[in-house]
């Protein structure tokens, strides 16, 4: 059984946002409190997140704070429901303007092929490293950009950037302040595009390839010895 996440406030939007799954091989973890819900329990393997809209822009800072490091974890879909219509518009973060895509068709597209993994909260600092990053793995200096780090975790970070990227892309990136900053492989969760609102765009990163040696040292950094 595929198991998503969804997050959402309103008991009403919720049974909108389970009627438009597939009839069959799918459910829903539904949390509306993500400090009650890891009080509970926080061991459920899930492959993907729903993430009703409203409810993300009145969540409490905590579920803030989750929310985006599910977003750099997970295959994330955003949901709005149209009370008028009974309509769910969506949009999948990075997937670029336009990119309306049904819950059904997300599912499938991404979340099937997605291993299931359990809710953790990783600690996330606004630690701003200095990151050389590449859609090649020996990151060659003629194809290798500049950027830095906003926020850091042991799970991944969110780069700045005003490039463009789709959700899924694979990157390679040196941390330079990692005594073993060899190449890392990461996977583009998310994407904040440039000139969306006052806010910093870039992409969150999720580590796909990581020695333990480099995740020791980012558990320094983040420890602040």
């Amino acid at each position: 059984m595929l198991k998503l996440l969804l997050y959402t406030h309103d008991s009403e939007v919720q049974k909108h946002y389970l009627k438009a799954l597939p009839e069959q091989g799918v459910m829903c973890v539904v949390v509306s409190d993500f400090t009650e819900f890891f009080k509970q329990s926080n061991t459920i393997p899930c492959s993907g997140l729903l993430l009703d809209v409203v409810s993300s822009i009145r969540a409490t800072p905590f579920d803030r704070e989750v929310i985006q490091e599910l977003l750099e974890v997970y295959p994330s879909l955003r949901l709005r429901l149209d009370p008028a219509t009974g309509d769910i518009r969506t949009l999948m973060t990075g997937a670029g303007p336009g990119q309306n895509i049904t819950i059904g068709r997300f599912i499938e597209t991404y979340c099937r092929q997605f291993p299931p993994r359990c809710l953790r909260m990783c600690q996330r600092k606004p630690i701003h490293c200095n990151i050389l990053y590449s859609l090649h793995d020996q990151l060659a200096s003629e194809v290798v950009q500049r950027s830095v780090s906003m926020d850091l975790s042991t799970g991944g970070c969110f780069l700045f950037t005003t490039e463009s990227f789709p959700v899924g892309e694979r990157l390679w990136i040196r941390i330079l302040e990692l005594v073993d900053n060899s190449p890392i492989m990461v996977e583009v969760r998310w994407c904040r595009e440039w000139g969306q609102g006052m806010e910093v765009p870039g992409i969150g990163l999720h580590f796909s390839v990581i020695s333990d040696e480099q995740l020791e040292e980012i558990r320094t950094l983040l420890d602040g010895d």
